[in-house]
């Protein structure tokens, strides 16, 4: 809490004190955050049972809500093949699916937050190989 003293003077010589209380400028809005959980029930090594697998790396930074992020990296460059012990086609790439998602930067100095969005990879997909001709 600061306290200031401002000294007003009128052309007759006649001054007031006025103190003056200052804080950390409020933010305009409030952040609740829900106690709901929403698992991602059924889909458990989907990530590993993909013709496109991918694995998972973590980004933390602590002045962002959510502070950590998880986005997959896909694990080859091309498409697996359906029947096991077959090799992957190279007509097939295997390429990263990217989502939007909201982030809160916490401004230096302050309880305020900025919102952005951030490009984050959720997955991997097969999609046709590029040629010359697409």
């Amino acid at each position: 809490l600061n306290l200031r003293l401002t000294l007003l003077c009128a052309p007759q010589v006649l001054c007031s004190a006025l103190w003056v209380i200052s804080g950390q400028p409020a933010c305009d809005s409030m952040l609740v955050f829900s106690s709901d959980v929403s698992p991602a029930e059924g889909n458990g090594n989907v990530h590993q049972r993909s013709l496109s697998p991918w694995s998972w790396r973590s980004s933390t930074a602590k002045n962002r809500i959510p502070s950590t992020i998880w986005e997959a990296s896909c694990s080859t460059k091309f498409c697996s093949e359906p029947k096991p012990g077959q090799q992957g086609e190279h007509d097939w790439n295997s390429v990263p699916i990217h989502q939007d998602v909201l982030v809160l930067t916490r401004m230096e100095g302050s309880r305020c937050y900025n919102a952005s969005y951030l490009s984050v990879a959720v997955g991997c997909t097969c999609v046709r190989a590029s040629t010359e001709q697409n």
